[in-house]
């Protein structure tokens, strides 16, 4: 019983946010143009913030997270071809939605939420580079999947090095590690100001993620987006954990690893196959069913790992 109330105490305050979202969308306080404008605020202002200052503050080195981001990079690579087999009866536009569903996770807002609810603000500090390390793995693959199945889509390899280039999660991140090595050391004001962006980033990005929901239509989602999210919930993070345990992770960083791989399906997702000729609609299915699911998974492997690790 104490393991299952610990568990609840890190996905439920989450979810109750993610709920408090949906609740202001439909009674008219949220609308849809400040759920645009917050959610560009919080990828291009407060995450990279919050990615920075938790790599910044902290005593942990970069080079002691490479078994951490082995395993998380090394799962999620280990998806594509499971889901490539289970995507082959579908369309083609289908398969690129349904093969980016079963492993681009939202690491930056409800992993890192559930990580901070789990590990406090260490465990934040921990996480942030797998956050960035997976994200250049997420758009590289995504991008190839797209091209693959959609011979109309454009696409250039200069193109991509420029979107990772001006990745804002990816560019906190390796600001943070640049000002480490050349032990800069920022303003106590500066460092305030941004500590101050950076708090408001997980409470908006829930906000934003309920309140962009469509409870009616994910009623109505195909067997497809429930067996994707499935897979994006369950078998992503039981390969990573997996990973990470044969790698002789400590039940800390584990915890980090499932925590992390085991988000749901990033809004982001749809985004890409919206712009890349996928099917949009399947991803946004795959990005509702998987959040709400998540709540239940992720608990259950908060548990689990409790107990035998």
């Amino acid at each position: 019983m104490e393991n299952l109330v610990f568990a609840f105490s890190v996905t439920g305050p989450i979810f109750l946010m993610i709920v408090a979202g949906y609740l202001l969308s439909i009674s008219g306080i949220v609308r849809e143009r400040f759920i645009d404008d917050a959610s560009r605020l919080v990828f291009h202002i407060t995450l990279p913030a919050l990615l920075f200052i938790s790599i910044y503050a902290s005593k942990a080195r970069p080079m002691e997270e490479v078994p951490l981001l082995t395993a998380g990079v090394l799962g999620s690579f280990a998806m594509i071809p499971l889901a490539w087999l289970l995507a082959r009866p579908l369309v083609p536009s289908d398969r690129s939605a349904f093969i980016q569903g079963t492993y681009r996770g939202n690491l930056a807002i409800v992993g890192l939420a559930w990580v901070e609810k789990a590990y406090g603000g260490s465990g934040v500090s921990h996480a942030a580079t797998l956050v960035a390390a997976l994200a250049v793995q997420f758009n590289v693959i995504a991008v190839v999947l797209f091209v693959l199945y959609n011979k109309d889509a454009n696409f250039s390899w200069r193109m991509l090095a420029w979107e990772l280039f001006k990745n804002p999660l990816i560019l906190g991140v390796f600001a943070a590690i640049l000002c480490r090595m050349l032990e800069v050391q920022l303003p106590d004001m500066v460092r305030d100001t941004i500590q101050d962006l950076a708090s408001v980033s997980l409470p908006l990005g829930l906000i934003c993620i309920g309140a962009s929901m469509k409870i009616g239509v994910l009623l109505h989602s195909p067997p497809t987006a429930l067996a994707a999210s499935l897979l994006k919930l369950v078998v992503a993070p039981a390969i990573s954990f997996v990973i990470g345990w044969m790698m002789g992770l400590s039940p800390e960083y584990l915890g980090y690893l499932l925590l992390m791989t085991g988000a749901p399906c990033a809004i982001s997702a749809f985004v890409m196959a919206h712009t890349m000729g996928g099917n949009s609609q399947l991803t946004a299915h795959i990005v509702g069913l998987s959040t709400l699911l998540s709540v239940v998974t992720a608990s259950i492997g908060l548990v689990l790992l409790k107990v035998y690790f």
